[in-house]
Parts: C-alpha cells; sequence; structure tokens
C-alpha cells in the first residue's frame, strides 16, 4: 500500500471506527484545561468583551488563556500539546449547542485519538519542520468540531480534507520562547471549526490531499509509515511544575536525591536530552526556559510548584546533554558526602502538585467546570 492509500485509509478509520473512552482520566485532563485557562486568563489582563461570544470565538479565547502558562498537557509520545486544542473547541460547541458533558467527552476523545495518530503517521520528519501541534492539533480540533456538531461520516471526511488543505504552523515560535505556541495553538482550534463548519454546508474539498508536488506528503514531510490508531487520551501527562515540561523529570530526579538529605553541596549538573539542547540551553526565554534555574530552585524551595527563586544555587548548577528520550532528564550533586545521581524518565503527576493547582482555579467537578467556560471572565460559580 503506497502512502497515498494508507493515508486515505487512516482518515476512514478514524471517522468509522468506535473510541474506548477513558472516562477517568477524559475527567481530568478536562478539569485540568479549566483550571489552566482560568489561571492563565490573567496572562491577558485586558481582554476586551467583544470576540468572547459564539464558537469560534469562544474557542480562540479558551485556547489563548489555557496555554498562556505554558502549563497545557502533552504527549510525550508524539510531542504535541493536545488538550488546549481539543478542549476549547469541544466545551465551546457544547456551550453553544447546549449539549450534554457526555457529548463533549465524546467529541474530546476522539478528537486525542485524531491529533495523536496524525501526529504519528507523519513523524519525525514532519515535526522537524513544522510546528507538530499545530498540524495535527488542526485535524484533532476538526474531529472535535465534526463529532460534536453531529456530522455524518461522510462529512467528517470532507471536513478533514479541508483542514488538509489548509495546515500550517512555524516551529520558530517554540524556537524564540516568546510565547508565541499560544497563536499557533488558537489557529488550529479555528481551523478545525471552519473546516466542520464547511463540510456541514457542503463546501467543495480537495479530493486528493497527499499526493504530488502540491499534496501533504511532499510539502509537509510526511513519513506515512505507522498508521496505528493512538487513543491519545493515555498518553497526554498533566504539567504540574513550574517549569517548561522538557525539565519536568530533570525536577523530579533532583527532588529524590533533595529528600535523601544528602548534605552541603558543592555542585548541580543537569542533565538533558541532547535533541532538546538547541531550545534549552538558557541563552533565551528567561527562568522558565532555563532547565539549571529550575533545578537550583528546587533546592532552595523544595517545592517543584515553586521555583521562583535560584539565587543560593544558581552558580553551583550547570547544564549537560546526553543521548537520552526526551522528556527524560537526570541530575547528579557533588556534595560533602559523596556524589548521588538521580534519573527520570517522565516526571509523575503527584497528587499533591496536581490539587495545588486545580485549588488555586478553585476547580471542583467537572459540571461546576463546565458551566464556568459559558462565560468570562472564568471564575468558579460556588
Amino acid at each position: 500500500m503506497d502512502k497515498k492509500m494508507r493515508g486515505d485509509a487512516l482518515l476512514q478509520a478514524l471517522v468509522n471506527t468506535p473510541v474506548s473512552e477513558n472516562r477517568a482520566r477524559l475527567e481530568t485532563l478536562f478539569l485540568d484545561f479549566v483550571a489552566e485557562a482560568t489561571l492563565g486568563q490573567n496572562r491577558y489582563p485586558n481582554s476586551p468583551e467583544v470576540l468572547t461570544s459564539g464558537i469560534s470565538d469562544r474557542a480562540v479565547r479558551l485556547g489563548l488563556f489555557c496555554s498562556a502558562r505554558d502549563m497545557d498537557d502533552v504527549d510525550w509520545v508524539v510531542l504535541s500539546h493536545p488538550g488546549s486544542i481539543i478542549w476549547p473547541v469541544a466545551v465551546s460547541v457544547g456551550v453553544e449547542k447546549n449539549l450534554n458533558i457526555d457529548v463533549i467527552f465524546d467529541a474530546a476523545a476522539r478528537g486525542y485519538r485524531t491529533g495523536a495518530t496524525i501526529a504519528n503517521f507523519f513523524g519525525k520528519g514532519h515535526r522537524a519542520k513544522w510546528h507538530a501541534t499545530s498540524t495535527s492539533g488542526a485535524f484533532a480540533a476538526t474531529t472535535t468540531s465534526a463529532v460534536a456538531l453531529g456530522l455524518t461520516p461522510e462529512q467528517h471526511i470532507n471536513a478533514l480534507h479541508i483542514c488538509a488543505a489548509n495546515i500550517g504552523g512555524s516551529p520558530q515560535a517554540g524556537f524564540e520562547r516568546r510565547g508565541a505556541p499560544q497563536t499557533n495553538r488558537a489557529a488550529a482550534i479555528s481551523l478545525g471549526i471552519a473546516s466542520a463548519h464547511g463540510a456541514l454546508l457542503g463546501a467543495p474539498n480537495i479530493e486528493d490531499i497527499w499526493d504530488g508536488p502540491r499534496g501533504l506528503i511532499e510539502m509537509f514531510f510526511v513519513e506515512a509509515e505507522n498508521s496505528q490508531l493512538l487513543n491519545g487520551v493515555d498518553s497526554a501527562k498533566l504539567r504540574l511544575i513550574d517549569t517548561n515540561g522538557f525539565t519536568h523529570s530533570a525536577v523530579a530526579a533532583a527532588e529524590k536525591i533533595i529528600k535523601r538529605n544528602v548534605g552541603s553541596i558543592n555542585s548541580i549538573a543537569v542533565v538533558l536530552p541532547a535533541s532538546v539542547q538547541a531550545v534549552l540551553d538558557g541563552s533565551r526565554g528567561g527562568p522558565w526556559w532555563n532547565p539549571a534555574h529550575a533545578v537550583a530552585a528546587l533546592f532552595e524551595s523544595e517545592d517543584p510548584t515553586n521555583l521562583a527563586s535560584a539565587e543560593k544555587y544558581l552558580d553551583k548548577t550547570t547544564l549537560e546533554y546526553e543521548d537520552i528520550p526526551i522528556g527524560a532528564g537526570r541530575v547528579r550533586v557533588t556534595t560533602e558526602n559523596g556524589i548521588y545521581e538521580e534519573f527520570v524518565d517522565l516526571a509523575p503527576e503527584e497528587l499533591f502538585w496536581r490539587d495545588k493547582k486545580w485549588n488555586s482555579a478553585k476547580i471542583t467537578d467537572s459540571a461546576e467546570a463546565y458551566k464556568r467556560c459559558s462565560s468570562f471572565p472564568l471564575t468558579a460559580l460556588r
């Protein structure tokens, strides 16, 4: 089967294969989305009252708010941020159409699956040239919209074709470390909604989206090697530590060392994947993008959710890079009592960290969180 046939078959499978929902995990991802949107709206203190009603306007604003703190969920398998695209779409359609939350969760589950599967199908070659959260996220937003709006399978396929003809997203947004990926997410949200809207109206679409010099395979460096359906929900992880996601495992490793009461510290080495060195060399983006600051701050505060001050240990902390998986981290500490080292492949989701975030946003349950999204500013309803 050639790449075009695999691509067409994959879209058919995404539309027509039932999804197995992990309701408990979906609820966790949803509540974290509302918490992040609630806390993130403070990064937009002058938000105007216009552009707050209707599906697209609400979804764009929720997407910007949710990703404003750079703590929206992350899929470490395909390296994308699905939740800040999928949930704004699902919730905004739900609010506008007065949908039951079960319908919202079903649409989101389908969106997570589409996003993860497309990102995996496009592959590493695509990710090296394009912002994968934008491209796979647009497909995820399209599926989420299509399911929530009740499109037929044929309309859903047409919507995905409309989306495919319009995807984009520069990876420069992430490399500049100035928060621009927020608007990449917003653009993916808008495209997904517009694609479903167009298909619902019967708008024309491109039939062959894959082949030739103008097709996805050549233009977007699509590898098309793995057609496995990934559910995307189980692999989506919360970001609960007070630094960029690439550094979370290093902070978790450092916390293990702190718990060992190692004595007076002489030096701290933070070891990260060589593949992220260009982004995590500490040269730009401030403390948030400096792994040395994050780990040094942990030794000062001993609290992974509070990494503001690193004055005491920053001059003792250095960065190293090794061939380890993205998302992993190692910390090596030299003390008066010897050398201590810990490695973490993926940072845990400690309930204490999660509850601290959710309590800050006054998150109680999914019903309240859903109602909260019906008006701006986002505030707890009870």
